[in-house]
C-alpha cells in the first residue's frame, strides 16, 4: 500500500486542527517558499546577463541585443526583475507542492504518487507553456509589433516595456497550459467529466476570449488571438484528460425496465 502523505507535522486530524494550527502551518510553508526563492534569485542574479540575452533572442534582428534606458537605475532595477523572474519560474516545483499540500487535507487523504504526479504535471506543463510562448509565439508575435508601421513609428525599445510585456507573455503561457493539471484534479475529485466539459464548451471559447483579452500584457488583438488559440486547445486537451480520469458510467436502464415487465408478466 502506497504510504500517505504526511501534511502536518503534528498528526492531528483537519476537525481538531484550529485556526491557529492552520496559520503556523501556512507560515511554515511559506517561509520554505520564500527561501528556496531567495537562493534561487542569487544564483539567477550570476546568470541575468544570460537572461537577458536569451529574452531579447526573439526580436534580436530589430533589436540587435540592446534595449534603451531613460533613468539612472533602470538597467540595475530591470537586471534585479530578470533575476527575480527566474527565481520564480524555478521555484514554481516547490510552490505546487506546497500548495497542493497544504490544502490536501481539505480532500481527504492524498497518496505521495498522487502529489509526486500532480507536482510532476503542474510544473511540466507550466514549463511546456513557457517554451512554447517562448520559441512560437513570442518571435512572431514581437517582429509583428516592433516592425509595425515602420515609417511612421520609430521604435525605442526600453527594458521597462519590452521585458515586462515579454516576461508577462511567457507567464501568461505558462499559466494557462495548468488548464489540464487542474481538470485532472477536478476529475480525479469527481468534480467535472468529459460530458460536463463538452456541453459547456461553447461558453468555455467567450470565457477564454476574456481571459486572454486580460492575460496578454498588450492590449492589441493580435496578441490576444495568439494567448487564445492555446487557450482553446488546452480546452480540448482538459476535456480528453476528464474522459479517462472520471470515466461517466452508462447505465442501462431501459434493459433493466424491461427484464422487469417480463417477470411481471410471467
Amino acid at each position: 500500500m502506497a504510504s500517505r502523505l504526511r501534511l502536518p507535522s503534528r498528526e492531528r486530524s483537519e476537525a481538531q486542527m484550529t485556526i491557529i494550527g492552520h496559520l503556523d502551518e501556512l507560515r511554515s510553508r511559506i517561509i520554505k517558499i520564500g527561501v528556496i526563492f531567495f537562493v534561487a534569485a542569487i544564483v539567477a542574479w550570476f546568470f541575468r546577463v544570460q537572461i537577458y540575452d536569451a529574452l531579447l533572442a526573439p526580436a534580436n534582428s530589430v533589436l540587435h541585443g540592446k534595449l534603451y534606458v531613460t533613468g539612472v537605475t533602470e538597467q540595475i532595477i530591470s537586471d534585479l526583475k530578470l533575476a527575480l523572474y527566474a527565481a520564480f519560474v524555478v521555484t514554481i516545483p516547490v510552490l505546487l507542492y506546497q500548495i497542493w499540500a497544504f490544502v490536501a487535507p481539505a480532500v481527504g487523504e492524498v497518496s505521495r504518487w498522487f502529489t509526486y504526479v500532480l507536482v510532476a504535471m503542474a510544473s511540466s506543463l507550466f514549463l511546456a507553456g513557457v517554451a512554447f510562448g517562448y520559441f512560437i509565439v513570442l518571435p512572431v508575435g514581437v517582429h509583428v509589433l516592433l516592425d509595425w508601421a515602420p515609417d511612421r513609428y520609430q521604435q525605442i525599445p526600453t527594458p521597462t516595456n519590452y521585458l515586462a510585456f515579454v516576461t508577462r507573455f511567457l507567464l501568461a503561457f505558462g499559466i494557462v497550459f495548468e488548464l489540464p493539471a487542474a481538470t485532472y484534479v477536478a476529475a480525479k475529485l469527481g468534480l467535472v467529466n468529459a460530458p460536463l466539459l463538452s456541453k459547456y464548451r461553447r461558453h468555455a471559447v467567450i470565457v477564454n476570449a476574456v481571459l486572454a483579452a486580460a492575460l496578454t500584457p498588450s492590449p492589441d488583438p493580435f496578441s490576444m488571438l495568439l494567448m487564445m488559440a492555446p487557450m482553446l486547445a488546452m480546452y480540448e486537451i482538459s476535456i480528453v484528460i476528464a474522459r479517462y480520469v472520471n470515466p461517466v458510467v452508462r447505465e442501462t436502464l431501459p434493459a433493466a425496465i424491461d427484464d422487469d415487465l417480463d417477470d411481471e408478466d410471467l
